[in-house]
């Protein structure tokens, strides 16, 4: 599957054009960089990083070679495990977060994906995820920070009630 090699994006002036594209392995200084600077609490080497590409993807966004947000997953228990979104501090805002959402489940309804989980960052950001169709992966646990959207697979499928 190929995505799309440029595609207008809203937010800052400054940012009139960008384009999203898959990261390779060539990306992994990168793509640690830009993690780092969206967590900076969290620690992302190039080994843990690589193992994601290689169990999964990541897709970045990025204008005149600068990437703005990425987000990456990885294969686990029958569907993906989703990385929150990573943004560099100045770029937050733009709506970037949910394109790149959006762009990562719709590739997961063509691979047939069954479901996409993640754990939310923080409580404010339960909120967020809720807005995009997540919901607790365990309903009426205290944290509520794992969540989980239901995206492909043979749910559609329904018995005849006869």
């Amino acid at each position: 599957m190929s995505l799309p090699d440029m595609a207008p994006v809203s937010g800052r002036d400054a940012v009139a054009r960008a384009r999203v594209r898959w990261a390779g392995l060539a990306d992994l200084e990168a793509l640690c960089e830009l993690f780092q600077a969206s967590r900076p609490d969290a620690g992302y080497d190039e080994a843990e990083m690589a193992a994601w590409l290689e169990h999964g993807g990541a897709i970045v966004l990025e204008s005149e070679g600068r990437a703005l947000a990425a987000l990456r997953w990885r294969e686990e228990d029958g569907g993906w495990r989703v990385d929150p979104v990573a943004s560099r501090p100045e770029e937050r805002g733009n709506g970037y977060g949910r394109w790149l959402m959006t762009k990562v489940e719709a590739y997961a309804i063509r691979a047939n994906i069954a479901t996409l989980t993640l754990d939310a960052p923080s409580p404010e950001t339960v909120a967020y995820y809720r807005r995009m169709g997540y919901r607790p992966a365990h309903p009426g646990e205290d944290d509520g920070a794992t969540m989980v959207k239901r995206v492909g697979g043979t749910w559609q499928v329904q018995e005849d009630p006869r």
